[in-house]
């Protein structure tokens, strides 16, 4: 019985690693080759990872991948937080709100870079239009360097904030209504209450949505590709986009699985970091309780003593 269990799990473990270990590895090997298309194999080793701590492009691009990731997540997850809590108090018509703010995630690439593309438009853009009606003029959003890189931005938080406040509501959902209940017995203010009891308890889940959300961010792509294609001068261009453009539109396989393979240790790195600092925060609440409750037993004991 015992070999027939390994034998079922046989077929979906060899699917995995024939989707995911053989393609990391045929990258990690592409990557330490100087290979390109039309051209014969050549075996460089670290040559093309020397090369990119001194690539400009390169290096522009990580910045900016970074700063994505870092400004963008902070700012998607306070908005769907704030988003969450509000829907959260809602009664009646939940439902409805939750939907509406789910549109932008469900949407594809394609139509969110189009759109945003038109919204951005200097002279035929709605927001132009607006512009031009509070005779303020137009701004070019995507010409400049800075503007385009918070166009970029803009784009992303309104595409994937719907995506950590399906995960921060869900956890708002699940919290228990008690301690809530004695805090305001006992006078607490709204304020108190969220930092003393709702952010601490949604922390879990607050992790969960930035650690997939980070992720996602080391991936930028396509809004980058569709709006701004990456400029102007690489301001806006990611380590994704420049992969791309390096391996598949100039055909230098090597390099720009080089390219990837950097980006891949990047959000491991990360990754691990973040998961060892939750496993830490979540001692630490655990003892945090235990002592709380600890002292209220105490309290009680003290108050039924004869």
């Amino acid at each position: 019985m015992r070999g027939l269990k390994h034998l079922l799990i046989a077929p979906p473990l060899l699917f995995f690693f024939a989707i995911s270990l053989v393609p990391l590895v045929f990258t990690i090997v592409l990557s330490l080759s100087g290979y390109s298309i039309g051209g014969s194999f050549s075996w460089v080793g670290i040559e093309n990872y020397v090369r990119l701590a001194s690539d400009p492009l390169f290096t522009k691009s990580y910045v900016n991948t970074l700063l994505y990731v870092l400004i963008g997540v902070l700012v998607q997850y306070w908005l769907a937080l704030g988003i969450a809590l509000l829907v959260n108090q809602v009664v009646s018509g939940s439902r409805p709100l939750r939907l509406l703010f789910l549109l932008p995630f469900v949407m594809p690439p394609l139509i969110v870079g189009f759109v945003w593309q038109t919204m951005f438009d200097s002279r035929y853009g709605p927001l132009s239009a607006l512009l031009r009606w509070l005779h303020i003029g137009p701004i070019f959003w995507l010409n400049g360097a800075k503007l385009a890189f918070t166009s970029i931005l803009i784009v992303d938080t309104w595409q994937w904030t719907p995506f950590m406040f399906l995960i921060l509501f869900a956890g708002l959902r699940t919290l228990p209504r008690e301690p809530f209940e004695a805090a305001r017995v006992d006078g607490a203010s709204d304020w108190r209450i969220f930092w003393d009891h709702t952010f601490p308890m949604l922390l879990p889940a607050s992790m969960a949505a930035i650690l997939l959300r980070a992720i996602e961010a080391f991936k930028l792509f396509d809004v980058v590709f569709y709006v701004t294609g990456g400029g102007p001068g690489g301001a806006t261009s990611t380590v994704t986009l420049q992969g791309y453009f390096t391996a598949l539109r100039s055909g230098n396989l090597g390099y720009g699985a080089a390219m990837s393979i950097v980006l891949l240790v990047t959000v491991m790195a990360l990754a691990m970091v973040a998961l060892v600092w939750l496993k830490r925060l979540a001692g630490r609440r655990t003892r945090r309780m235990e002592r709380e409750l600890q002292a209220f037993s105490l309290e009680f004991q003290g108050k039924t003593a004869p």
